[in-house]
């Protein structure tokens, strides 16, 4: 993408929004840990995370990250490894993304890590979800011809169940208390309840997308349902009466912590909830980390919409001016941070109607300009080109 058409301004929403009280987006593995698609967490804490990538030197696996944050290998042997289940046994359920998609294949991983082939090849199979009234696996089936979704049997049985063509790429689902099943379409971005029988659609949420990269895997908790928007470096919440907003991230293609207005994503991906709801686990695809927010940290507050402050120029050469607008006050703190999440600059101010900021000794590349004080959080991309 072309570096001056991204998108670069962090919008304040004009409705009652999500603050934290704290930092509460956190990366607790990574960069470049190999963990940059699906997630699920079990009962005990641990985390379960795969590496899909075709391409890479490293063998495609499954990784364990416990609740100490110790990191081990869990299971390899993998063309790219894609969605993930648990069943009541604690064992792991994994998808095989293999580069030939009538060859896709899912996997049994007992609790000693041993690893055995749990039904036919399923054309497509991409996320996998437990029934939670059964032993039934439902598996979302996504190639160029084929948008649906079928299930599992113990037995191996495959026997169809959806394939409403409203599915576009459907990968990502989930279940709410009432067992009802929403599935999320990768390549436009919206959010369907099925029916029972499978027959019916209903539309719940429209995510954007960006080129076909939509939802990422959705995850649900307390009556809301949560996306990773893939295409726009956002994480999304939407709740059953199909209300949507954004719930966490700058939009900014970026790893870098903290608060949900400032945080930053780089194409996040897989999602997941901790068991008791507490923790939301993200992985980014592109920087293959880890990221976590503290459910604990947020209280819903009313924000109202305030101007933005602007870069000029950008992009920059030897020095950058933030023009603010005259809503902001009180003391401010400007951060510059590398895509990394590397914190490049900081300087500390009152404010005035321009503040310089020489940049001469910077590399060229892309950077985020962050302004935070008690009122205001904004991010802007900025843009070095000598």
């Amino acid at each position: 993408m072309n570096l001056y058409a991204k998108a670069c301004i962090f919008i304040f929403s004009v409705f009652t929004v999500l603050t934290s009280n704290g930092q509460s987006v956190q990366t607790i593995v990574g960069p470049d840990s190999h963990m940059n698609d699906a997630l699920i967490v079990d009962q005990n804490g641990n985390l379960y995370a795969s590496h899909f990538d075709f391409s890479t030197s490293v063998e495609p696996s499954v990784y364990k990250v416990d609740p100490e944050g110790v990191v081990s290998l869990y299971s390899t042997g993998y063309s790219s490894c894609n969605g993930l289940a648990l069943d009541g046994d604690g064992n792991l359920y994994v998808v095989d993304f293999t580069s030939s998609s009538s060859t896709h294949r899912i996997y049994k991983v007992d609790q000693e890590g041993v690893k055995t082939t749990y039904g036919p090849f399923v054309p497509g199979a991409s996320g996998i979800i437990f029934d939670p009234m059964s032993d039934t696996l439902l598996v979302s089936q996504y190639t160029n011809t084929t948008n649906s979704i079928s299930k599992l049997a113990p037995d191996g049985t495959l026997v169809p169940f959806c394939s409403h063509h409203l599915l576009n790429g459907p990968v990502g689902m989930a279940y709410d208390e009432e067992n009802n099943l929403y599935v999320a379409n990768f390549n436009d971005g919206e959010i369907y309840r099925i029916s029972n029988d499978g027959e019916e659609l209903f539309l719940l949420g429209d995510v954007p997308n960006v080129s076909f990269w939509g939802i990422g895997f959705i995850a649900y908790s307390n009556g809301y349902i949560y996306a990773t928007g893939i295409g726009t470096h956002k994480i999304y919440r939407v709740s059953l009466d199909g209300e949507l907003s954004e719930f966490a991230g700058n939009g900014i293609a970026a790893s870098i912590d903290g608060d949900l207005e400032t945080a930053s994503f780089d194409r996040p991906n897989g999602i997941a909830f901790s068991p008791d709801g507490q923790y939301l686990y993200i992985s980014d695809l592109d920087t293959e980390s880890i990221r976590r927010i503290d459910m604990n940290t947020l209280s819903f507050s009313p924000i109202d919409q305030l101007q933005k402050f602007t870069l000029v120029p950008n992009p920059a050469f030897e020095q950058v001016s933030l023009v603010l607008p005259e809503s902001i006050s009180g003391d401010i703190e400007i951060r510059i941070y590398s895509t990394s999440g590397k914190l490049v600059r900081s300087n500390r101010t009152v404010p005035t109607e321009r503040i310089t900021l020489m940049i001469d000794d910077l590399p060229n590349g892309v950077y985020v300009c962050t302004l935070i004080n008690e009122e205001a959080f904004q991010s802007q991309e900025l843009v070095i080109a000598r």
